[in-house]
């Protein structure tokens, strides 16, 4: 603490010597920023990545009226002019191509946005990294410069009203979801166990966060060209290469990273990024406490791509991890070794045949190998080892066609084939002491063996119109068609109507709506062998009810309320364990349960307002409440994430070069069951002990609140800019309570005791790190 005191106070020294002797702003900075700004102001620009390139530099303070006129001005120097289009829309264009008009002047235009551009579904975000959009939920530079344990691309996803996250792993509960829920893509392709340390915690993802564009976050709602998955959709988009070459290398206390990108060939027709990371964790472990283990991880990132002619572009990429990890408990109750590799390749092609007529198709190959082995020692309560291993491969084909028929009408559609093949080999034994073995499904000794190769096909179809009916009024109709092969399953086709629709009210009022069926097939590789199921289940299903109002206010902030339903059924069996979730080899425990739900609800309503200032300030602030409840044997149960109340906040502000954010979050406590030990009479005059429980989920934790914070500078060098940063994740270090943990001790008298300890989640996390680019 005495040392993070210092750093503070060395960072507010220097941020405040900043702000005197700096006051130019923009001078000298790339155009792109300052749109970045005046879209999180409120105003709608829309512009070519290649037509504002990183290399356009503003050489003198632009206005702080910040009108049309104004902005012309901006831009005039830079060989650029901009028009003005319906609904406060501003179009940057080059200057030459303004001939109608004389060049000192804005030229005045009547061009809306195209039909298949317009955000007909509810419950989307955008949260953008390196390209400019309208001022929506969290911009690139607010959604990149909020703190997070370990740089991790989808830790902002946990800042997402809805959004139900424990801060230490890269996995969220979309709007009461399981974790298994959201679909991933990356640059169009769906992604199968991206993360580091997937059997513990799964604290990172295998994607560098400078490597994508942005996300795209649906929570409700989504259209039919995304499916297979119940509760949201996660899709991130490569990063924009830029004309010339750009090196980035970091180092923080978490990992230490190289990305490299830029353009080649005649007339910049190729293009390609290089990203690679290696985890720290191994290190700062072995620096701290070399008990804890050494949890080592690297990915890598590779993506050539070519402009084969003017209407067709080919791309190549490549997706590579790998974790070699030895973890443990320092009390010595676990220790765990693990293996894993993931390998996926895919060939992208995008072609426009006409104007109108477009198409994009993905071949790929996915291999991932993953291996386990441990044991679990806990005298007089628990005792039990087990070795696992799990491979599986993918070959798919998918394709996606979008015609825009007319300025009214536009349709999507377009098909996945997939072939598949796994390979499951696994070894337990438990045994569970009295009277531990008497609660939930718990036996006193336990072998399980399995051997299994399932393999098959998936197949899926999908078809979307778009039809504006008036200036006001747009309808988006969808319709999915889902088949598996390897299941078994009696009902192992689906079919998933989804209808959305968009009113607006007036030029800053929308009113969206949305129902639909979404499905969610159990994959190959989501086999639940380490429970003893060796059968695929029928496909779950949930039907989605979305109503979202969104109003833009003149005074620079933006309101959206959302009301919204899911209901589950044909749930398959999962199962948690119901004490302690930060457990290494969660079933080797007593607290393993299976929980088999008939059927569960999910309501929840949210209120969000976001907001800029002129003065380089962003901030948003979001309150929701939820109810996500499973029906089990004709009882209502909370699921274990559910939080009643949540409300999320955050601040970004920019100081010359300087940059500070904070984020903050409150929610109520997640449900809890207890165990008590209790003696009764035995029957034949003496007594015995027995181990009982709360019902589960019946109780609850203490509140959880927590204050992230992040100060970063910028350091302009030659030819080169060093960024440097501290990041301090819980700020006060609050002790939030996550987990129970249980002993059986034997007291002087020769009397059995429970010991119970309260765990936590994160304590203060910091972090310092440098970017340096060139």
């Amino acid at each position: 603490m005495f040392r993070l005191r210092i750093a503070f106070v060395l960072a507010a020294g220097l941020l405040a010597g900043s702000l005197w002797a700096s006051e130019q702003v923009w001078t000298g900075r790339s155009l792109s920023d300052y749109l970045e700004y005046l879209s999180g102001q409120g105003h709608r620009i829309i512009y070519s990545s290649s037509l504002v390139t990183d290399e356009l530099k503003l050489a003198a303070e632009p206005s702080l009226d910040t009108t049309l006129e104004s902005f012309f001005k901006t831009l005039k120097p830079l060989g650029l002019n901009v028009t003005e289009g319906p609904d406060g829309y501003w179009l940057i264009v080059e200057a030459e191509t303004v001939n109608t008009q004389q060049a000192d002047e804005p030229k005045k235009i009547m061009a809306p946005p195209a039909l298949p551009e317009i955000v007909v579904s509810s419950s989307v975000y955008n949260i953008r990294y390196q390209t400019n959009s309208s001022h929506t939920f969290l911009d690139r530079e607010f959604a990149a410069g909020l703190p997070d344990v370990g740089e991790e691309a989808l830790s902002v996803v946990a800042r997402v009203p809805g959004v139900a996250s424990d801060g230490v792993s890269a996995r969220s509960h979309v709007r009461g979801g399981a974790l298994n829920e959201q679909l991933i893509l990356f640059d169009g392709l769906r992604l199968y166990e991206p993360f580091h340390m997937k059997d513990f915690h799964t604290t990172s993802s295998i994607i560098d966060q400078r490597s994508i564009d942005g996300i795209d976050l649906h929570t409700a709602g989504y259209p039919a060209r995304y499916g297979d998955r119940m509760s949201g959709v996660i899709d991130m988009g490569l990063r924009e290469r830029p004309t010339e070459r750009q090196t980035e290398l970091g180092l923080s206390f978490f990992t230490t990273s190289a990305l490299s990108m830029g353009r080649f060939g005649t007339g910049d027709k190729g293009d390609w990024l290089v990203s690679a990371r290696r985890g720290n964790l191994d290190l700062i472990a072995r620096a701290i406490r070399k008990e804890y283990g050494q949890p080592r991880y690297e990915d890598l990132f590779a993506h050539l791509g070519w402009e084969w002619s003017d209407r067709t572009d080919i791309a190549a990429n490549f997706l590579y991890s790998r974790d070699k990890i030895e973890i443990a408990q320092l009390d010595g109750s676990e220790d765990a070794l693990a293996r894993y590799q993931n390998n996926t390749g895919w060939l992208k092609i995008d072609t426009d045949w006409t104007g109108e007529l477009t198409s994009s198709t993905i071949l790929s190959a996915s291999n991932i190998k993953n291996s386990r082995r441990g044991q679990t020692n806990i005298p007089e309560t628990v005792s039990g080892i087990a070795s696992d291993s799990r491979d599986f491969s993918i070959i798919g084909l998918k394709q996606d066609w979008q015609f825009d028929a007319s300025e009214r009408w536009s349709f999507q559609s377009g098909f996945e084939f997939k072939l598949l093949d796994s390979n499951y080999r696994y070894e337990s034994s438990l045994e569970i002491f009295e009277p531990f073995d008497q609660i939930f499904d718990n036996v006193p000794y336990r072998e399980r063996s399995l051997r299994e190769a399932p393999e098959g096909e998936q197949y899926a179809v999908y078809s979307e119109a778009r039809w504006q009916a008036t200036d006001k009024l747009i309808f988006d109709l969808g319709f999915r068609w889902d088949r598996q092969t390897y299941s078994g399953s009696d009902t192992n086709e689906q079919r998933s109507p989804r209808f959305n629709v968009l009113y607006l009210l007036g030029s800053r009022t929308e009113l969206r709506a949305g129902f639909g069926r979404f499905y969610q097939a159990q994959e190959i590789n989501e086999l639940q062998y380490k429970d003893g199921e060796v059968r695929y289940f029928p496909p779950q299903f949930a039907d989605h009810v979305v109503v979202s109002l969104a109003h833009q206010f003149r005074n620079d902030f933006d309101l959206r309320l959302e009301l919204y339903q899911k209901s589950y059924d044909s749930l398959m069996p999962r199962f948690e364990n119901a004490f302690d979730s930060l457990v290494l080899l969660p079933e080797l425990q007593i607290d393993r349960v299976r929980i088999d739900a008939d059927d569960a609800i999910v309501r929840g309503a949210e209120i969000t307002l976001t907001g800029s200032t002129k003065h380089l300030t962003n901030w948003w602030v979001s309150y929701v409440w939820s109810s996500a409840e499973d029906s089990v044997a004709d009882e209502n149960v909370r699921r274990s994430w559910n939080q009643k109340h949540a409300i999320r906040g955050g601040i970004s502000t920019r100081w010359g070069q300087w940059d500070v954010s904070a984020a903050a979050t409150w929610h109520s406590g997640w449900p809890k069951t207890e165990l008590y030990l209790e003696t009764i009479p035995d029957g034949v005059g003496g007594t015995e002990l027995i181990a009982v429980t709360s019902p589960r989920n019946s109780l609850n934790y203490e509140t959880y609140h927590t204050l992230d914070m992040r100060v970063g500078r910028t350091f302009q060098l030659n030819n080169s800019e060093l960024d440097a940063f501290l990041e301090i994740s819980n700020l006060y270090n609050r002790e939030n309570q996550c987990c129970l943990t249980y002993r059986q001790l034997t007291d002087a008298g020769g009397n059995a005791v429970l010991q119970r300890e309260q765990e936590s989640w994160l304590p203060l996390v910091p972090s310092l790190g440098v970017v340096w680019r060139f």
